[in-house]
């Protein structure tokens, strides 16, 4: 359910967020980009419940310190960071007991640098980024969803009580694209793989990425013209997953009331982002809706959606 946005000062693909894969490519070297999921769309109040993401990439972060942990390149590249706040919950957010069996309650926030980097000679891009965060009440995860359901008279969320407890979030993550086919700018397809290894989310995965309608190629060198392009896109994937943090806790903190057990972990998942792109070298504004297979033994599939709204700084 909604949570407000004044829990930032200052936010897809992911952890949760995928901001930079080519099909969210932004008409413009720099832009501020809003980014916002709920599972309201999916006319759901549960599992992955909301995120919030403020995205700024700018060419003042070309000298990140962050940035020596990511992979030298003389091609165009892109700096950037993201502030982002997610929020899970089980199927029933007014109980005050534990609900064994279903998703624990855990909120995470994060700041996030990272780096693009497009080969137009090879049709590729490396996208790269390092998180650094928090999981646990120190997300205030609580007392966002509290606040608006209060606000509303709906249900209040007492299972927070029980929600996984604080600890530190440091992640990097790898992804690399790369161009299959390209239709007269009209249908493009790419390859898609992916690493995260951290204390946040640790898995590999393998997918592929289609565009259909008008559009400039996000890997030409016109990329980043200002002509108006609305498209289609849909994004497969398939992950092996090695740890999962909202499921399991911190790695260092053992200290958590409920946990999902590694021995309950659904190795093997599948997630589908699909949604309309409409942009020009001004604006980005988008859709999206997200399916993913069920995450744990107990589990099932999930859905959610989201908006998209960006501006050229």
């Amino acid at each position: 359910m909604i949570t407000p946005s004044l829990l930032f000062s200052s936010v897809s693909t992911a952890q949760k967020f995928a901001n930079t894969p080519t099909y969210r490519n932004f008409a413009n070297p720099e832009y501020f980009r809003i980014n916002f999921d709920n599972d309201i769309f999916a006319h759901s109040d549960d599992n992955y419940t909301q995120g919030i993401s403020l995205e700024i990439v700018n060419s003042i972060f070309r000298k990140n310190p962050v940035n020596y942990l990511f992979f030298k390149s003389k091609n165009k590249s892109q700096y950037g960071i993201s502030l982002e706040h997610l929020t899970f919950t089980p199927d029933v957010i007014s109980s005050k007991e534990i609900q064994y069996g279903n998703r624990p309650f855990a909120a995470t926030l994060y700041l996030k640098s990272f780096k693009i980097t497009d080969n137009l000679q090879r049709k590729e891009r490396l996208y790269s980024s390092f998180l650094m965060g928090v999981i646990g009440p120190r997300a205030y995860g609580k007392e966002g969803q509290t606040l608006i359901h209060e606000a509303t008279d709906n249900w209040i969320p007492y299972g927070w009580r029980n929600q996984l407890g604080n600890d530190v979030l440091i992640n990097y993550e790898l992804n690399h694209e790369k161009q299959l086919l390209n239709f007269k700018d009209l249908l493009f397809l790419n390859s898609d793989l992916g690493l995260r290894l951290g204390s946040m989310y640790t898995d590999v995965s393998v997918g592929s990425s289609l565009m259909l309608g008008l559009f400039k190629s996000p890997l030409s060198i016109n990329a980043n013209k200002g002509k108006f392009q609305i498209y289609l896109y849909s994004n497969p994937k398939v992950y092996i997953v090695g740890y999962d943090a909202t499921l399991q806790g911190g790695l260092f903190n053992s200290n958590n009331l409920y946990t999902i057990g590694s021995s309950d972990i659904t190795r093997l998942k599948a997630k589908m982002d699909y949604g309309i792109v409409i942009k020009s070298g001004f604006f980005y504004l988008e859709y999206t809706r997200s399916q993913i297979t069920k995450e744990f033994k107990t589990g099932k599939t999930e859905g959610w959606g989201g908006l998209r709204l960006g501006f050229r700084i």
